[in-house]
């Protein structure tokens, strides 16, 4: 069972290592293109877009998707979790 464990931790920090190389390659491959994401990210259109998708993302959840998601976490997660913690103690 210990291999197990430290095969799934193994196979997680593999994950991680490949997420990091990625999102290095991405910044690269952009900087090569002379692209500056400071000059991006600072741009006042795209920070106003950003916020407005933000905005706009908060309504949609506090006025539709909250209510779904609530129900399939009390109906079915929150108990099988419940079972999963008190099978530990």
């Amino acid at each position: 069972m210990n291999d197990q464990r430290l095969s799934h931790l193994s196979h997680q920090r593999r994950g991680f290592v490949q997420l990091i190389i990625i999102l290095i390659l991405i910044v690269i491959i952009i900087s090569l293109l002379g692209i500056s994401l400071r000059a991006v990210f600072s741009n006042s259109t795209l920070q106003e877009n950003f916020g407005f998708m933000g905005e706009w993302l908060d309504w949609l959840w506090d006025n539709y998707l909250s209510r779904p998601f609530r129900f399939i976490y009390d109906t079915f997660v929150r108990p099988i979790g419940e079972r999963f913690i008190n099978a530990l103690w």
